[in-house]
């Protein structure tokens, strides 16, 4: 089996911006007693994720549900719609992401070979919210799971999200290889958990990891790939 991250390996987000989806959330709130505008709105959401993220420190993840509850019972708002699809809509107003080069043909082998699939990633979203927006990019594709953080507390690179994978797959964790574009989070995560390391390290889709990434070296077993079109090849010739 092979576990993929999200951000930024399987798809990325070249037009990344959180208050363009706070905005994109404002016309579906029914009541507003204080009159909040749009922009007082949006910067609160800000400002309090930002604090939250703070005091939750990198290993431990809070789900968007529960800030967005927050912030519309401080303000005495009403939605119109469900938060499910609340939360949708403000992660599209953030980015429609588009995949990485390659990414739907290398599922596609995949499926071909018969090796099965699944996401995990460090997301405050909603398993369903990335699951839909998952399939509807890749279509004709059946991830055996796809995991958010946010509904299983740890983030990566702590070892507990892993391990709950590992179980999920019903393999051992030397069976399973695990991609991803950040080496502190995924290469070590998953080595430490067990699983074979692929360091996904495309220089073509823009990234702030890149920088991150250049400070650490890995000493340890691992593959590392400049495109999806490596790993069908790896495959191929094993």
């Amino acid at each position: 089996m092979i576990l993929f991250d999200y951000g930024g390996t399987l798809m990325y987000e070249p037009d990344f911006c959180p208050s363009a989806g706070n905005k994109a959330l404002y016309p579906y709130i029914s009541e507003n007693p204080y009159n909040i505008t749009e922009q007082d709105f949006s910067d609160y959401l800000l400002n309090l994720f930002d604090e939250i993220r703070r005091l939750r420190g990198e290993l431990i993840e809070i789900h968007e549900h529960l800030l967005l509850r927050y912030v519309i019972e401080h303000f005495n708002m009403k939605l119109s719609i469900p938060l499910e699809q609340a939360e949708r809509i403000m992660m599209k107003g953030i980015s429609e992401a588009v995949e990485t080069p390659h990414a739907s043909y290398m599922l596609s082998e995949l499926r071909k070979m018969g090796i099965r699939t699944g996401v995990i990633s460090n997301l405050c979203w909603s398993g369903n919210a990335l699951s839909y927006r998952l399939n509807n990019a890749f279509s004709e594709h059946k991830f055996d799971f796809i995991m958010t953080t946010s509904e299983y507390i740890f983030r990566k690179p702590d070892i507990h999200i892993f391990d709950l994978a590992i179980r999920k797959s019903g393999l051992l964790p030397e069976n399973i290889w695990y991609c991803g574009n950040d080496i502190e989070v995924d290469v070590f995560g998953s080595h430490n958990a067990g699983m074979f390391p692929v360091f996904y390290d495309d220089r073509t889709v823009t990234s702030k990891i890149h920088e991150k990434n250049d400070i650490f070296s890995i000493d340890f077993p691992h593959l590392r790939l400049e495109n999806w079109l490596e790993l069908v090849d790896c495959l191929r010739g094993m």
